[in-house]
């Protein structure tokens, strides 16, 4: 059965969007890592516009500086990943070795896996992977260096493990050194030849380290300077050159930073305009030539922004609809060459969503 068929256990629908997929990368991973001062080409992972929900005709043209924002509708929707996730948190994802990954914290702090290849349109069912993760948040994945490397929290410290494609196995659970102080679920992305990782810290303020290949070493925590106002886990993409982190603040909103590896500077922090009313983490994607943040509301929808480099401006908040009690923050992928959506349900299954 394809996962972009109407199913049964498909309770609501996302909204409708106009994909105009070209060269396809995924956020954490190294093809996502655009080198600085390179504009991502045309789409980069693809979503453009969202049609407007029927009757909503205050909808159809709003603009937020000189971003015309596009409304919600609806779309394909929501199908549960097969199988029995088990999952205690919100999902992550990673393409690696051809297929795409999800992960989620199991039972007794594990980390469980389930695995797409669009080529024989199947998933492997989902198994735990091997050790003793101890993980009290969600993971965060990305590939580096050839290897897929894992990450959770563990009571304040950040855990990894990698898997190797040529070897076929996992290395083992480890530590990362140093004074975390982690709060939140961590989150990791490529750039500038380097690993990076984002945790929230203490007094609401994001730390960061980086991993270089070549020396095989971290760099150590640091803290990222401003009055942050994190109020959930960091996430982070790579968009215009830039490496642009997210986080929820203190009132629903969502707080963004901005390194650029040409100046070695941080932007300092600022609020993504409009209403976000976020619940949840953020969850960030490039595709269809613009940096899309997806949030979960304090019900079961989902809330998208996104940022258009040309513009210099933010489209506004626009509604995406869950699939029902959806419990956790969105992750989001693309793949085969469609956008995917993906999020924990209330009875700890993982459902995606397919624009």
């Amino acid at each position: 059965m394809r996962l972009n068929r109407s199913m049964k256990l498909v309770r609501h629908r996302l909204p409708a969007f106009a994909l105009g997929l070209g060269a396809v990368t995924l956020v954490a991973t190294p093809a996502a890592a655009v080198p600085a001062g390179v504009h991502p080409a045309g789409p980069a992972t693809g979503v453009a516009s969202a049609a407007a929900r029927p009757g909503d005709a205050a909808a159809q043209a709003r603009t937020v500086g000189t971003a015309t924002r596009p409304s919600a509708a609806r779309a394909a929707g929501w199908t549960p990943v097969p199988g029995t996730a088990q999952a205690r948190s919100a999902p992550a994802t990673a393409t690696y070795g051809g297929d795409l990954h999800v992960f989620v914290q199991g039972p007794d702090g594990q980390v469980r896996v389930d695995r797409y290849d669009t080529n024989t349109d199947a998933w492997s069912g989902w198994s735990t992977v091997p050790g003793d993760a101890m993980a009290t948040s969600a993971p965060a994945a990305a590939v580096y260096g050839g290897e897929l490397h894992l990450f959770v929290q563990s009571d304040q410290k950040i855990r990894t493990n990698r898997y190797a494609l040529d070897t076929g196995a996992w290395s083992g659970w480890s530590t990362v050194g140093g004074t975390t102080s982690a709060s939140s679920a961590p989150s990791a992305t490529v750039y500038g030849g380097q690993l990076h990782l984002f945790v929230r810290g203490a007094n609401g303020k994001v730390r960061t380290n980086q991993y270089t290949l070549d020396t095989a070493a971290w760099s150590g925590w640091a803290t990222l300077a401003g009055p942050t106002g994190a109020n959930s886990a960091p996430s982070a993409a790579i968009y215009g050159g830039d490496l642009h982190v997210f986080v929820r603040g203190t009132n629903g909103n969502v707080r963004t930073n901005r390194y650029s590896l040409a100046t070695g500077a941080w932007s300092g922090w600022s609020d993504v305009p409009g209403t976000a009313r976020a619940a949840s983490a953020p969850a960030a994607l490039v595709y269809g030539g613009g940096l899309h943040v997806f949030v979960r509301t304090g019900g079961d929808d989902l809330r998208t922004a996104w940022y258009l480099q040309d513009s210099g401006a933010w489209t506004g908040w626009s509604t995406v609809d869950g699939p029902g009690q959806t419990i956790s923050a969105p992750a989001g992928s693309v793949y085969g060459g469609l956008v995917r959506l993906f999020v924990r349900g209330a009875d700890d299954e993982i459902y995606q969503g397919q624009p």
